[in-house]
């Protein structure tokens, strides 16, 4: 990337930070839910949400959705947040944050189905981590559910440069990114690393956000990128895309993705593709209801 685009997206991306929309609590949120399980105390999380109302009622109006099957709502934070489990308090809390940072107004990309996207990939990562248990299973689903942040700036700061790449890949029925390098010179990619970057997120994090489409460009945590990247083609290859169709032939053993984790991780060998891509299925439902309940209505192509 020229050091015009860089310049270019560093202050638009500055610029997204003085926005009054983006929740105060976001990034020590973010933060705190990023380290392990074992670290993140449950009273410093409830704290947290309790700090913004809009953010506390839309987290219990969720969390008592049917979608969670308990027995009544949830009467407090706390409450939600133990009936829950951290795992789905940050799903919510982070779709919550953003969808109330970045308006639906402001989208080129249909946020339902942005949404759908990232919790879907999110849901493939830790599904696949699991499968290879040396791999993090919490850090895999938050580098899942982030790695396509770049979207946001995107349609919130250059969506005049967007607006056509998103039309191209819907005609050409392409991949976006490829779209997005043809018509405005960069990706989600490199903008989305850039907030990162300013939002202090993990060094590994930051490499699946950078390099999900350009795997050997990664340096630091390519076993990490290489599961985000498989996971994401996997959502895409179920229907679970940006809101239009790919014409876009796929072999995930042929991947060079595959191989890299073939190499680091022994458990792949013995893994059944087919019945497993059959698994995730049964949460697409979920994800879908998920998103729909958070953003409180069915997806529109705006």
């Amino acid at each position: 990337m020229i050091a015009s685009f860089t310049e270019t997206i560093r202050k638009r991306v500055e610029s997204i930070e003085t926005m009054p929309a983006i929740p105060a609590v976001f990034l020590p949120l973010l933060k705190l839910l990023s380290s392990t399980a074992k670290e993140a105390r449950l009273d410093e999380v409830v704290r947290l949400v309790s700090y913004d109302n809009t953010i506390a009622a839309q987290c219990l109006r969720v969390s008592g959705s049917p979608l969670f099957g308990l027995a009544q709502p949830p009467k407090s934070i706390k409450a939600a947040v133990i009936s829950l489990g951290l795992r789905r308090v940050e799903t919510i809390l982070l779709t919550c944050c953003l969808g109330q940072a970045f308006p639906a107004k402001k989208w080129v990309l249909d946020p339902v189905v942005f949404w759908r996207h990232s919790l879907g990939c999110a849901m493939v990562c830790r599904k696949f981590s699991e499968k290879l248990a040396a791999v993090d299973t919490e850090k895999a689903y938050m580098a899942g559910l982030l790695h396509d942040i770049g979207f946001m700036v995107n349609c919130l700061v250059f969506s005049s440069e967007f607006g056509p790449a998103m039309e191209r890949a819907c005609q050409g029925e392409s991949p976006l990114d490829e779209a997005e390098r043809a018509i405005m010179g960069f990706t989600h990619c490199e903008t989305g690393q850039a907030l990162a970057h300013r939002w202090k997120l993990a060094d590994d994090v930051i490499e699946v956000i950078a390099h999900h489409h350009a795997i050997e460009q990664s340096q630091k945590a390519q076993p990490l990128v290489a599961l985000v990247h498989l996971s994401d083609l996997l959502c895409r290859m179920r229907g679970l895309g940006y809101g239009y169709y790919e014409r876009h032939k796929v072999d995930l053993i042929a991947d060079p993705a595959w191989a890299i984790l073939a190499k680091e991780y022994r458990d792949l060998e013995g893994m059944d593709l087919v019945r497993f891509t059959f698994e995730l299925d049964e949460a697409v439902e979920e994800i879908h209801t998920l998103v729909s309940t958070v953003f409180g209505s069915a997806p529109t192509r705006i």
